[in-house]
């Protein structure tokens, strides 16, 4: 299943609610490119909603990673302007929790309340 719609390329499958992420950055003016990787599955909840932020600055554009639930999938843009990428991509899609900072996650170890055996 290989085809473009215009910009955007799709090789894989898209997750819920990123195409429409896409296409919105496909419509700026330095991107001449966005492909998708593949989808991998995590050992996360499913379900939740869709999280995308930039991970790295690539030599051509930026690699972005989308989450949703227990899924997440990396996505390449080709563009000369990776700051314009990011201005947009942080309008268009809600900031990703900083698990560093204790905004959600799981806790491992014993808490004050755990059982012991």
């Amino acid at each position: 299943m290989r085809y473009r719609e215009g910009i955007l390329k799709v090789e894989h499958g898209i997750l819920p609610g990123l195409k429409e992420v896409l296409l919105e950055l496909s419509a700026l003016d330095g991107v001449s490119s966005i492909v998708p990787g593949r989808i991998y599955a995590t050992h996360a909840r499913p379900g939740g909603s869709l999280l995308v932020r930039v991970t790295a600055l690539t030599a051509t554009g930026v690699k972005l990673i989308a989450r949703r639930g227990s899924s997440v999938q990396e996505v390449f843009v080709v563009s000369d302007q990776a700051g314009e990428v990011e201005g947009a991509l942080a309008q268009l899609a809600p900031p990703a929790p900083d698990r560093a900072h204790g905004a959600g996650g799981v806790r491992h170890g014993r808490g004050p309340n755990s059982r012991r055996s």
